[in-house]
């Protein structure tokens, strides 16, 4: 599921910012940029009756300012996540959005939850079909 998660902050900010480079994992040879780097961060969990689960699920979005204009960049970049990093679809609202931006390092960094209602999935086979063996009683 976290994998799932993970393609749907993908595909929103794709929409959003469709020329950036986004990335899941660190790369070890650095980030190209202008660029996004997405990882998560924390997982909190609260049983509730029948199964139910409620999720914090906290994630971190980092963005790599284009370097020929970096701090006008972290400006357009802060106000299109404000204004457009709201909503995963119909998955999920983004709550508790933090932006911190850092000049000196040209990036800016967006923490967030998800607040997540997770079901058990039952396996148990479900009956398939029912045979019934009957007439009709005379009288």
């Amino acid at each position: 599921i976290m994998e799932d998660i993970i393609q749907r902050i993908v595909d929103k900010l794709a929409e959003i910012f469709p020329e950036t480079t986004i990335y899941t994992e660190n790369q070890t040879s650095g980030f190209d940029v202008p660029s996004f780097y997405i990882i998560k961060t924390l997982t909190q969990s609260k049983n509730r009756f029948f199964d139910i689960q409620d999720r914090t699920v906290s994630y971190q979005i980092v963005y790599f300012a284009n370097p020929e204009a970096p701090n006008a960049d972290l400006n357009r970049v802060e106000e299109l996540l404000l204004d457009n990093f709201t909503r995963l679809d119909e998955y999920s609202t983004v709550r508790n959005r933090d932006i911190n931006t850092d000049p000196k390092e040209e990036t800016l960094t967006m923490q967030f939850d998800l607040l997540l209602n997770m079901y058990k999935v039952d396996h148990t086979p479900m009956q398939r079909s029912l045979d019934i063996n009957g007439g009709i009683k005379e009288n």
